[in-house]
C-alpha cells in the first residue's frame, strides 16, 4: 500500500502479542504499549530534516548535524496520548498538540470538540506526527488530516499502533493520489479487516479502555 511502512521488530513484535492477548491487564498493556512506542517514535522521526551544526569535541572540531524540523505531535484524544512517552522521550524538543474528534450519532461525520495547536509564524519547517494506536475506518485521522492541511502544514506524518485495510485505502484514496500530496503513514501491524461493528480483526479490542482501565 502507497506510503505504508510497516514495523518489523522483535520487540514490537514481543509486546504487541502482550497487547492483543485478552488475558492481558491494565498495566501490562500500558507497560507493553510503551515500549513499542520507543520503536514507533525512531521510525517516525527518521523523516525528519537535518542541518549542519559545528560540534567541539575533545579532540578537534568536526560538522555535526541537529534536527531541523519544528516536530508537533498530534495524539487523537483519547488513545492517543497512549503512545507520546516514546516520542516525547526521544525528542523532549517536540512540542505536544491535542485534538479531540467524536462521530455524530446521526451524520456519522468527525466532529472536533477540542484543539490546542502551537502559533506558528513559519510553517515551512514543521513536521506534525499524528498519533492515533488504531486506524479502523481512517474517518477520524482523514479529518485531522484535512484539518492541518488547511492550516497550511504540508509535512505530515501518521504513527499507528494498528491499522486496517479499510482504513489504509480510506487515508490514500483521500491523500495519496499523488507525490505532490503525500502522508507517510507508519503501524506496528496491518491487520485482516474490520467487522461489522467497525473493530479491527484481529486487532487487541478497544484501545483507550484497556490502556486506562474504563
Amino acid at each position: 500500500m502507497k506510503n505504508l511502512k510497516i514495523i518489523s521488530h522483535p520487540v514490537v513484535e514481543h509486546n504487541l502479542s502482550i497487547m492483543r492477548d485478552k488475558n492481558t491487564g491494565q498495566v501490562d498493556f500500558k507497560n507493553s504499549l510503551d515500549r513499542i512506542s520507543y520503536i514507533l517514535a525512531a521510525e517516525t522521526y527518521a523523516s525528519s530534516g537535518l542541518e549542519s551544526k559545528t560540534v567541539n569535541t575533545p579532540f578537534k572540531k568536526i560538522e555535526g548535524s541537529k534536527i531541523k524540523d519544528r516536530i508537533i505531535i498530534l495524539p487523537i484524544l483519547r488513545a492517543g496520548l497512549g503512545l507520546t512517552r516514546g516520542f516525547i522521550d526521544l525528542y523532549p524538543e517536540a512540542v505536544t498538540s491535542h485534538i479531540g474528534i467524536y462521530r455524530d450519532e446521526e451524520s456519522l461525520k468527525p466532529v472536533k470538540y477540542y484543539f490546542r495547536f502551537p502559533k506558528l509564524k513559519d510553517k515551512a519547517n514543521v513536521h506534525v506526527i499524528i498519533i492515533d494506536p488504531m486506524i479502523a475506518t481512517g474517518g477520524s485521522v482523514n479529518f485531522t488530516i484535512e484539518y492541518l492541511l488547511n492550516m497550511g502544514i504540508k509535512k505530515i506524518s501518521v504513527a499507528s499502533l494498528l491499522c486496517a485495510p479499510e482504513g489504509i485505502n480510506a487515508i490514500n484514496n483521500r491523500f495519496n493520489r499523488s507525490e505532490k500530496k503525500s502522508i507517510e503513514i507508519i503501524t506496528c501491524s496491518l491487520d485482516e479487516k474490520l467487522n461489522e461493528k467497525g473493530y479491527i480483526v484481529p486487532g487487541l479490542g478497544d484501545a483507550g479502555d484497556r490502556m486506562f482501565g474504563t
